[in-house]
This record gives structure tokens, C-alpha cells and sequence, in this order.
């Protein structure tokens, strides 16, 4: 894989998100993206403290933590969404499938005091005390795994706000979008409502709670069928009526696990082709895939600040993207990482024995 052409341009990639969203100066003569990326990727390649592996966490994090909380999340944000719009233009526009965007919520843990509404509280098992969480839209077909876009998650926080300004983001890119997919975290009349008013496709897995129960209770063992679900929901002391159309499958063979299943699942359409509900509905898991791969690019920080927490989960992001458009067919992404830190790392060391050297003469 060793093309040093490719590798700079995935570094400009990185450099350049960097600089937007940190509203740095794109000039090699200040400190920005393109210094940071040298010691940002080190800590990628062993997944590790961005303070163990270099003299520049102090400047990295006074450079994240220049402006407010929100100007800098949004600047994260939309730095990030407009790299990968422009680096899947083409893997998205030669794609022949529908596109399916699935949601999901991916945590990182968190072992100190929480203080912060950015902290989500856990059990504290294994000396979890908390965890950051962000969610993330991502394009599923058939060819394309691509994460679109990340926002983190505060406590308290209002789903179906946060995944509708999402949606906003993804249709001024795509500007259609065939089907969403939810898992069962996501199940709320709230959320259905304001998928409804959009009039957008959608697939829920829905939780079994007593009354999917009962409704499998009295069918037979490969039965499908749909059934029109109603519900209402008080707003600003208005009560407010919708439905929904709950698909619900009988104990339907798992060739993967040779197990039999119950499914049941939320549309806003009664035309559900309920053969194929399930095979379509496994593409989400393949953002699951994604968080796993992420995973090993990881830098660790041991700061509670939100920006510096996105930051480095939004350039973790961004190092996946760009293998998986450009690399994963030709080598793992530890390889990938260790000659893009290394090439990285030659840039640096150039610029910096040209400036002494332009110094001393």
C-alpha cells in the first residue's frame, strides 16, 4: 500500500478537518492540523493517551478549548460531515442501491467524577462511573458502510431533535433517503411522530414489551402479519393522535445461529414485504461493524471537556472513513494507520529541518 501520494492526500484530508473545525490558519508557518496530525496519529497507531506519545497535548487542547462549547461542537460537526461528503462523493454517487442510513448511539466510557451533563451516569461496574455518548448517522447499502456524520449526546438529551437536524445534514447532501433503520433504542411515540411528519421510511426494531407479547402470544409458529397500531401523546397540553404499522414475525429460523425468533417491527407503511423485512433490516447491524473498527484508532484522553472528547472521537471517525473508502480492500487498518503515522511523521521532520536550516543560513 505504500503510495506516498495517497497518503498525503489522506493526510491533507486529516489536516484539513483539523483547521476547519478548529478554525486554525491553514499555513504550515502556524501550528495547526498539520503538526497535530503527527502526534494525533501516534497515539491512534497504539491506542493510547494523547499525552503519552508527545510534547504537543497541551497545545492540541488549548487549540480545542479557544472558543465556546457549542461554536466549537458545531464546528466539530460540521467539519466532519463536510470531509466525508466530499471524500464519498463519488463511492455515493456511483452507488446503484437504495440508500438506507442507519442511527445509533455509541458510548466511550468515563472512571472519574461526573460533573459534567455531557456524562451519561452508568452502574459502575469494572469502575465505570459514566460515559460520553454520541450519535451517529451512517449510509448501510449493500456496497457502502460509511459513517455521515456524529453529534454528542448530552444528558437529558431530545432524540428525535438530534436525529432530525441530522436528517437535515444528510438530505441537503443526498437529497433522498429510501429507508431508516432504528434498533430498539430508539423505539418512541416521539420518534415516530417526527418521522411521520417528515413522511421518510422507516424500520424500528420494537422492544417486547406486554403487548408484543400478547400479539405473538396468539400467533402460530412462521406467521406474518401487519397490524395497524394507534397512539397518542400529550404536547403543550394538547393531546395528539398518530399510528403505526407493527410487522410482526413468529419464530422465524436464524440460519446464522439455527435458533428461531420473534421479530417485530415499526413501520410508517402497511406495504411491508414482510419475506424480506428482516434480511433488510440486518444492514444496521453494519454500524455496529463500524464502532468496532473505529475502536482500534482510539485516543485516549483523560479530559472531561466535551470538545476535546469530540474532537478526537470525530478524527477517529475520519481516519476510518478514509481507510475504509480507500484502503480496506488492500490492507487492515493497524497497517493503514502505522504508514499514514509514518509518512506523517517524514512530512513533519522535513518541514522542520528545512526551517533550521533556513535559520542558520
Amino acid at each position: 500500500m505504500n503510495n506516498p501520494t495517497r497518503l498525503l492526500t489522506s493526510l491533507s484530508a486529516l489536516e484539513r478537518f483539523t483547521n476547519d473545525a478548529l478554525r486554525l490558519k491553514h499555513d504550515p508557518g502556524y501550528l495547526n492540523g498539520f503538526h497535530f496530525n503527527h502526534e494525533l496519529l501516534k497515539a491512534a497507531v497504539a491506542s493510547t493517551y494523547l499525552e503519552t506519545v508527545g510534547d504537543s497535548a497541551d497545545s492540541i487542547h488549548l487549540a480545542i478549548e479557544h472558543y465556546p462549547v457549542n461554536d466549537t461542537v458545531k464546528g466539530i460537526r460540521d467539519s466532519l460531515f463536510s470531509r466525508i461528503s466530499a471524500l464519498s462523493r463519488k463511492s455515493i454517487s456511483d452507488n446503484t442501491y437504495p440508500i438506507m442510513i442507519a442511527f445509533d448511539y455509541t458510548h466511550e466510557d468515563f472512571y472519574c467524577d461526573r460533573d459534567s451533563l455531557w456524562i451519561h451516569g452508568w452502574t459502575g461496574d469494572h469502575g465505570v462511573t459514566g460515559r460520553f455518548s454520541y450519535l451517529t448517522a451512517s449510509i448501510v447499502n449493500k456496497d457502502l458502510r460509511l459513517p455521515m456524520v456524529s453529534v454528542p449526546s448530552p444528558m437529558g438529551n431530545d432524540t428525535p431533535s438530534e436525529i432530525s437536524a441530522i436528517l437535515d445534514l444528510l438530505i441537503s447532501l443526498l437529497g433522498h433517503i429510501d429507508l431508516l433503520l432504528f434498533d430498539r433504542g430508539f423505539y418512541s411515540k416521539e420518534l415516530i411522530m417526527s418521522l411521520n411528519q417528515r413522511k421518510m421510511n422507516y424500520l424500528i426494531f420494537v422492544p417486547k414489551n406486554p403487548q408484543v407479547k400478547e400479539e405473538f402470544s396468539y400467533m402460530y409458529q412462521n406467521q406474518k402479519k401487519v397490524i395497524l397500531h394507534e397512539f397518542s401523546i400529550y404536547s403543550e397540553g394538547k393531546k395528539i393522535r398518530d399510528s403505526i404499522h407493527l410487522a410482526f414475525l413468529k419464530q422465524i429460523f436464524g440460519h446464522r445461529t439455527e435458533e428461531y425468533y420473534d421479530w417485530c417491527f415499526a413501520s410508517n407503511t402497511s406495504d411491508i414485504d414482510l419475506d424480506h423485512i428482516i434480511a433488510k433490516y440486518r444492514f444496521r447491524w453494519r454500524i455496529e461493524a463500524m464502532f468496532r473498527v473505529q475502536d482500534e484508532c482510539k485516543i485516549k484522553t483523560k479530559s472531561k471537556d466535551i470538545r476535546v472528547r469530540y474532537f478526537l472521537f470525530a478524527y477517529e471517525q475520519l481516519v476510518e472513513s478514509i481507510w475504509y473508502l480507500f484502503y480496506h480492500g488492500e490492507v487492515s487498518i493497524k497497517k493503514y494507520l502505522m504508514e499514514l503515522s509514518d509518512a506523517c511523521t517524514t512530512m513533519v521532520n522535513n518541514v522542520e529541518r528545512k526551517e533550521r536550516n533556513r535559520k542558520q543560513s
